[in-house]
Protein backbone atom coordinates (compact mmCIF):
# COMPACT_ATOMS: atom_id res chain seq x y z
CA UNK A 1 0.00 0.00 0.00
CA UNK A 2 2.82 2.34 0.90
CA UNK A 3 4.42 1.76 -2.48
CA UNK A 4 1.04 2.30 -4.13
CA UNK A 5 0.64 5.68 -2.43
CA UNK A 6 4.17 6.71 -3.35
CA UNK A 7 3.53 5.81 -6.98
CA UNK A 8 0.18 7.61 -6.97
CA UNK A 9 1.66 10.77 -5.45
CA UNK A 10 4.55 10.66 -7.92
CA UNK A 11 2.13 10.37 -10.84
CA UNK A 12 0.09 13.30 -9.49
CA UNK A 13 3.21 15.44 -9.08
CA UNK A 14 4.37 14.63 -12.60
CA UNK A 15 0.89 15.35 -13.93
CA UNK A 16 0.75 18.68 -12.14
CA UNK A 17 4.19 19.49 -13.45
CA UNK A 18 3.10 18.81 -17.02
CA UNK A 19 -0.08 20.82 -16.46
CA UNK A 20 1.89 23.72 -14.97
CA UNK A 21 4.38 23.64 -17.83
CA UNK A 22 1.58 23.65 -20.41
CA UNK A 23 -0.20 26.48 -18.63
CA UNK A 24 2.99 28.46 -18.24
CA UNK A 25 3.81 27.95 -21.91
CA UNK A 26 0.39 29.23 -22.97
CA UNK A 27 0.81 32.25 -20.73
CA UNK A 28 4.11 33.02 -22.43
CA UNK A 29 2.73 33.21 -25.95
CA UNK A 30 4.72 35.51 -28.15
CA UNK A 31 3.36 39.06 -28.55
CA UNK A 32 1.12 39.57 -31.54
CA UNK A 33 3.18 41.63 -33.96
CA UNK A 34 1.60 44.20 -36.28
CA UNK A 35 3.37 46.11 -39.05
CA UNK A 36 2.36 49.75 -39.29
CA UNK A 37 3.75 52.48 -41.52
CA UNK A 38 3.69 56.25 -41.19
CA UNK A 39 0.09 57.23 -41.92
CA UNK A 40 -2.24 59.36 -39.74
CA UNK A 41 -5.15 57.00 -40.33
CA UNK A 42 -3.31 54.16 -38.57
CA UNK A 43 -1.89 56.26 -35.76
CA UNK A 44 -4.64 55.53 -33.25
CA UNK A 45 -2.93 52.16 -32.78
CA UNK A 46 -0.29 54.11 -30.86
CA UNK A 47 -3.08 55.46 -28.65
CA UNK A 48 -4.03 51.87 -27.81
CA UNK A 49 -0.39 51.27 -26.97
CA UNK A 50 0.46 54.46 -25.04
CA UNK A 51 -2.81 54.65 -23.09
CA UNK A 52 -2.36 50.95 -22.27
CA UNK A 53 -5.64 49.81 -23.80
CA UNK A 54 -3.84 46.72 -25.09
CA UNK A 55 -2.39 45.99 -21.65
CA UNK A 56 -5.64 46.68 -19.82
CA UNK A 57 -7.42 44.29 -22.16
CA UNK A 58 -4.80 41.62 -21.42
CA UNK A 59 -3.26 41.33 -24.84
CA UNK A 60 0.43 41.66 -25.67
CA UNK A 61 0.91 43.62 -28.88
CA UNK A 62 4.08 44.81 -30.55
CA UNK A 63 3.73 47.50 -33.20
CA UNK A 64 6.50 47.42 -35.82
CA UNK A 65 6.76 50.89 -37.35
CA UNK A 66 8.19 51.25 -40.85
CA UNK A 67 8.83 54.44 -42.76
CA UNK A 68 7.18 53.26 -45.96
CA UNK A 69 4.11 51.26 -46.81
CA UNK A 70 6.21 48.96 -49.00
CA UNK A 71 8.45 48.02 -46.06
CA UNK A 72 5.42 47.12 -43.95
CA UNK A 73 4.11 44.99 -46.81
CA UNK A 74 7.39 43.13 -47.07
CA UNK A 75 7.31 42.25 -43.36
CA UNK A 76 3.80 40.85 -43.69
CA UNK A 77 4.34 38.99 -46.96
CA UNK A 78 7.53 37.41 -45.61
CA UNK A 79 5.73 36.21 -42.48
CA UNK A 80 7.80 38.38 -40.14
CA UNK A 81 4.68 39.81 -38.49
CA UNK A 82 1.24 38.43 -37.60
CA UNK A 83 -0.81 41.36 -38.83
CA UNK A 84 -0.67 44.63 -40.69
CA UNK A 85 -2.45 47.92 -41.10
CA UNK A 86 -2.93 48.12 -44.84
CA UNK A 87 -5.17 49.18 -47.68
CA UNK A 88 -8.04 46.78 -48.32
CA UNK A 89 -7.05 46.23 -51.95
CA UNK A 90 -3.83 44.61 -50.80
CA UNK A 91 -5.69 42.28 -48.46
CA UNK A 92 -7.58 40.93 -51.46
CA UNK A 93 -4.39 40.58 -53.46
CA UNK A 94 -2.65 38.77 -50.59
CA UNK A 95 -5.42 36.19 -50.53
CA UNK A 96 -5.11 35.66 -54.26
CA UNK A 97 -1.41 34.95 -53.69
CA UNK A 98 -2.15 32.31 -51.06
CA UNK A 99 -1.48 34.52 -48.02
CA UNK A 100 -4.79 33.88 -46.29
CA UNK A 101 -5.65 37.12 -44.51
CA UNK A 102 -8.72 38.44 -42.72
CA UNK A 103 -9.99 41.95 -42.00
CA UNK A 104 -11.00 42.45 -38.35
CA UNK A 105 -11.19 46.25 -38.06
CA UNK A 106 -11.63 49.25 -40.36
CA UNK A 107 -9.09 51.92 -39.57
CA UNK A 108 -10.31 54.69 -41.87
CA UNK A 109 -11.64 55.80 -45.22
CA UNK A 110 -9.40 58.33 -46.91
CA UNK A 111 -11.06 61.58 -47.95
CA UNK A 112 -8.58 64.41 -48.43
CA UNK A 113 -5.61 62.62 -46.83
CA UNK A 114 -4.55 60.66 -49.93
CA UNK A 115 -3.80 63.03 -52.76
CA UNK A 116 -2.41 63.30 -56.24
CA UNK A 117 0.00 66.20 -55.92
CA UNK A 118 2.02 67.84 -58.64
CA UNK A 119 3.19 70.89 -60.47
CA UNK A 120 0.93 73.92 -60.47
CA UNK A 121 0.69 73.92 -64.28
CA UNK A 122 -1.64 70.91 -64.01
CA UNK A 123 -4.00 72.51 -61.50
CA UNK A 124 -6.26 74.25 -63.99
CA UNK A 125 -6.92 71.12 -66.01
CA UNK A 126 -5.85 67.67 -64.83
CA UNK A 127 -6.19 66.35 -68.38
CA UNK A 128 -2.92 68.18 -69.06
CA UNK A 129 -1.24 65.29 -67.25
CA UNK A 130 -1.26 63.39 -70.55
CA UNK A 131 2.32 62.48 -71.38
CA UNK A 132 3.52 63.08 -67.83
CA UNK A 133 5.29 60.82 -65.32
CA UNK A 134 3.21 59.96 -62.26
CA UNK A 135 4.52 58.33 -59.10
CA UNK A 136 2.56 55.51 -57.47
CA UNK A 137 3.50 53.24 -54.60
CA UNK A 138 3.65 50.01 -56.55
CA UNK A 139 2.27 49.05 -59.94
CA UNK A 140 -1.13 47.33 -59.61
CA UNK A 141 -1.28 48.46 -55.98
CA UNK A 142 -4.06 50.43 -54.29
CA UNK A 143 -2.02 53.54 -55.18
CA UNK A 144 -2.05 52.62 -58.86
CA UNK A 145 -5.80 51.88 -58.82
CA UNK A 146 -6.51 55.21 -57.06
CA UNK A 147 -4.63 57.25 -59.65
CA UNK A 148 -6.13 55.31 -62.55
CA UNK A 149 -9.64 56.07 -61.26
CA UNK A 150 -8.76 59.74 -60.86
CA UNK A 151 -7.36 59.93 -64.39
CA UNK A 152 -10.38 58.13 -65.83
CA UNK A 153 -12.60 60.91 -64.48
CA UNK A 154 -10.66 63.33 -66.70
CA UNK A 155 -10.65 61.08 -69.74
CA UNK A 156 -7.04 60.00 -69.35
CA UNK A 157 -6.15 56.37 -70.01
CA UNK A 158 -3.25 54.40 -68.60
CA UNK A 159 -1.56 54.59 -72.00
CA UNK A 160 -1.60 58.39 -71.83
CA UNK A 161 0.84 58.60 -68.91
CA UNK A 162 3.92 56.86 -67.60
CA UNK A 163 3.69 55.37 -64.12
CA UNK A 164 6.81 55.33 -61.95
CA UNK A 165 7.13 53.19 -58.83
CA UNK A 166 7.85 55.82 -56.15
CA UNK A 167 7.20 55.33 -52.41
CA UNK A 168 4.76 57.94 -51.09
CA UNK A 169 7.42 59.20 -48.66
CA UNK A 170 9.72 59.97 -51.61
CA UNK A 171 7.21 61.83 -53.78
CA UNK A 172 8.26 65.32 -52.64
CA UNK A 173 11.92 64.65 -53.31
CA UNK A 174 11.10 63.02 -56.65
CA UNK A 175 9.07 66.06 -57.69
CA UNK A 176 11.97 68.36 -56.78
CA UNK A 177 14.41 66.24 -58.77
CA UNK A 178 12.15 66.12 -61.83
CA UNK A 179 11.80 62.34 -61.69
CA UNK A 180 8.00 62.71 -61.75
CA UNK A 181 5.52 65.45 -62.61
CA UNK A 182 2.93 64.34 -60.08
CA UNK A 183 2.53 61.62 -57.51
CA UNK A 184 0.33 59.93 -54.95
CA UNK A 185 1.22 60.71 -51.34
CA UNK A 186 -0.07 61.69 -47.91
CA UNK A 187 1.14 63.58 -44.84
CA UNK A 188 3.74 64.52 -43.81
CA UNK A 189 4.96 64.61 -47.44
CA UNK A 190 1.73 66.24 -48.62
CA UNK A 191 2.13 69.28 -46.33
CA UNK A 192 5.83 69.68 -47.15
CA UNK A 193 5.16 69.46 -50.90
CA UNK A 194 2.53 72.18 -50.64
CA UNK A 195 5.07 74.36 -48.80
CA UNK A 196 7.45 73.75 -51.72
CA UNK A 197 4.91 75.12 -54.17
CA UNK A 198 3.20 71.97 -55.44
CA UNK A 199 -0.58 71.71 -55.48
CA UNK A 200 -3.19 69.04 -54.77
CA UNK A 201 -4.62 67.90 -58.09
CA UNK A 202 -7.11 65.33 -56.73
CA UNK A 203 -8.12 63.65 -53.48
CA UNK A 204 -9.38 60.22 -52.46
CA UNK A 205 -12.74 61.80 -51.70
CA UNK A 206 -13.35 62.03 -55.43
CA UNK A 207 -13.58 58.22 -55.51
CA UNK A 208 -15.38 57.58 -52.16
CA UNK A 209 -14.51 54.42 -50.28
CA UNK A 210 -11.84 53.36 -52.76
CA UNK A 211 -9.02 53.79 -50.26
CA UNK A 212 -10.14 51.94 -47.16
CA UNK A 213 -7.56 51.11 -44.52
CA UNK A 214 -7.99 47.99 -42.45
CA UNK A 215 -6.33 45.93 -39.73
CA UNK A 216 -5.58 42.46 -41.07
CA UNK A 217 -4.20 39.25 -39.59
CA UNK A 218 -3.14 35.99 -41.13
CA UNK A 219 -5.99 33.49 -40.97
CA UNK A 220 -4.04 31.04 -38.81
CA UNK A 221 -3.45 33.77 -36.21
CA UNK A 222 -7.16 34.60 -36.17
CA UNK A 223 -8.03 30.92 -35.80
CA UNK A 224 -5.45 30.18 -33.10
CA UNK A 225 -5.70 33.35 -31.01
CA UNK A 226 -9.29 34.46 -31.29
CA UNK A 227 -9.47 35.86 -27.76
CA UNK A 228 -6.39 37.99 -28.34
CA UNK A 229 -7.75 39.28 -31.66
CA UNK A 230 -11.01 40.18 -29.92
CA UNK A 231 -9.05 42.12 -27.30
CA UNK A 232 -7.06 43.93 -29.97
CA UNK A 233 -10.23 44.96 -31.79
CA UNK A 234 -11.75 46.16 -28.51
CA UNK A 235 -8.59 48.17 -27.81
CA UNK A 236 -8.75 49.78 -31.27
CA UNK A 237 -12.39 50.78 -30.75
CA UNK A 238 -11.38 52.36 -27.42
CA UNK A 239 -8.47 54.17 -29.09
CA UNK A 240 -10.72 55.57 -31.79
CA UNK A 241 -13.09 56.93 -29.16
CA UNK A 242 -10.18 58.40 -27.18
CA UNK A 243 -8.96 60.34 -30.24
CA UNK A 244 -12.40 61.90 -30.63
CA UNK A 245 -12.80 62.83 -26.96
CA UNK A 246 -9.19 63.83 -26.15
CA UNK A 247 -7.97 65.23 -29.44
CA UNK A 248 -5.12 67.46 -28.22
CA UNK A 249 -3.49 64.72 -26.14
CA UNK A 250 -4.15 62.14 -28.85
CA UNK A 251 -2.59 64.25 -31.59
CA UNK A 252 0.57 64.73 -29.54
CA UNK A 253 0.88 60.99 -28.85
CA UNK A 254 0.29 60.03 -32.47
CA UNK A 255 2.59 62.72 -33.86
CA UNK A 256 5.42 61.68 -31.55
CA UNK A 257 4.96 58.02 -32.40
CA UNK A 258 5.20 58.68 -36.14
CA UNK A 259 7.86 61.43 -35.88
CA UNK A 260 5.53 64.05 -37.34
CA UNK A 261 4.74 67.54 -36.18
CA UNK A 262 1.37 67.91 -34.50
CA UNK A 263 -0.08 70.12 -37.24
CA UNK A 264 0.74 67.60 -39.96
CA UNK A 265 -0.86 64.87 -37.87
CA UNK A 266 -3.94 67.05 -37.32
CA UNK A 267 -4.17 67.75 -41.05
CA UNK A 268 -3.84 64.05 -41.78
CA UNK A 269 -6.52 63.06 -39.28
CA UNK A 270 -8.89 65.68 -40.69
CA UNK A 271 -8.43 64.09 -44.10
CA UNK A 272 -9.77 60.67 -43.12
CA UNK A 273 -13.04 59.31 -41.83
CA UNK A 274 -12.52 57.03 -38.84
CA UNK A 275 -15.72 54.95 -38.58
CA UNK A 276 -17.36 54.56 -35.19
CA UNK A 277 -18.55 51.22 -33.87
CA UNK A 278 -21.92 51.33 -35.65
CA UNK A 279 -20.29 52.33 -38.93
CA UNK A 280 -17.78 49.48 -38.52
CA UNK A 281 -20.65 47.07 -37.96
CA UNK A 282 -22.55 48.32 -41.02
CA UNK A 283 -19.52 48.40 -43.32
CA UNK A 284 -18.84 44.73 -42.75
CA UNK A 285 -22.26 43.84 -44.13
CA UNK A 286 -23.02 43.22 -47.81
CA UNK A 287 -24.86 46.03 -49.59
CA UNK A 288 -24.43 47.98 -52.83
CA UNK A 289 -22.40 50.96 -51.70
CA UNK A 290 -18.66 51.57 -51.57
CA UNK A 291 -18.97 52.01 -47.80
CA UNK A 292 -19.44 48.22 -47.75
CA UNK A 293 -16.28 46.13 -47.78
CA UNK A 294 -18.16 43.67 -49.95
CA UNK A 295 -18.96 46.23 -52.64
CA UNK A 296 -15.44 47.69 -52.80
CA UNK A 297 -14.07 44.17 -52.66
CA UNK A 298 -16.00 43.26 -55.79
CA UNK A 299 -14.59 46.34 -57.56
CA UNK A 300 -11.02 45.35 -56.73
CA UNK A 301 -11.52 41.71 -57.67
CA UNK A 302 -12.92 42.71 -61.04
CA UNK A 303 -9.94 45.03 -61.59
CA UNK A 304 -7.41 42.30 -60.81
CA UNK A 305 -9.26 39.72 -62.89
CA UNK A 306 -9.34 42.02 -65.92
CA UNK A 307 -5.61 42.70 -65.64
CA UNK A 308 -4.75 39.05 -65.15
CA UNK A 309 -3.35 39.69 -61.68
CA UNK A 310 -5.59 36.98 -60.22
CA UNK A 311 -6.87 33.85 -61.94
CA UNK A 312 -10.16 33.22 -60.15
CA UNK A 313 -12.81 34.91 -58.08
CA UNK A 314 -12.28 35.36 -54.33
CA UNK A 315 -14.78 34.57 -51.58
CA UNK A 316 -15.13 37.80 -49.62
CA UNK A 317 -16.80 35.92 -46.76
CA UNK A 318 -13.39 34.33 -46.17
CA UNK A 319 -11.73 37.75 -45.94
CA UNK A 320 -14.19 39.88 -43.99
CA UNK A 321 -14.14 38.60 -40.41
CA UNK A 322 -16.91 40.64 -38.84
CA UNK A 323 -17.49 38.59 -35.69
CA UNK A 324 -15.11 40.64 -33.52
CA UNK A 325 -16.84 43.94 -34.29
CA UNK A 326 -20.22 42.19 -34.10
CA UNK A 327 -19.48 40.98 -30.56
CA UNK A 328 -18.60 44.48 -29.35
CA UNK A 329 -21.52 46.11 -31.15
CA UNK A 330 -24.08 43.66 -29.80
CA UNK A 331 -22.87 44.23 -26.24
CA UNK A 332 -23.19 47.99 -26.71
CA UNK A 333 -26.80 47.92 -27.91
Amino acid sequence: MKIYYIITITVIIIGLGILFYSYDDSEELQPITIAINIWPGYANAFIAQEKEFFNNNNVDVKLILTETYTEAQELYINGDVDGIFEVYTDTIFHNSEGIKSQVVFISDYSDTADVLIGKEIFASDISNLKGSKIGVEGINSFSHIFILKILEKSGITEADVRFVDIPAMDVGESLNEGIIDAGHTWDPVKSKAIEDGYVVLATAGEVPGLITDVLVFRKNIVDERQEDIQRIVKSMVMARDFVNSNQDEALEIMANAESMDVQSMADGISGVVSPDLEQQYDSMKDFEDTKSLYETGRIFIEYYLQRGQINSNIDLDEIIKSEFIDNIYQKST
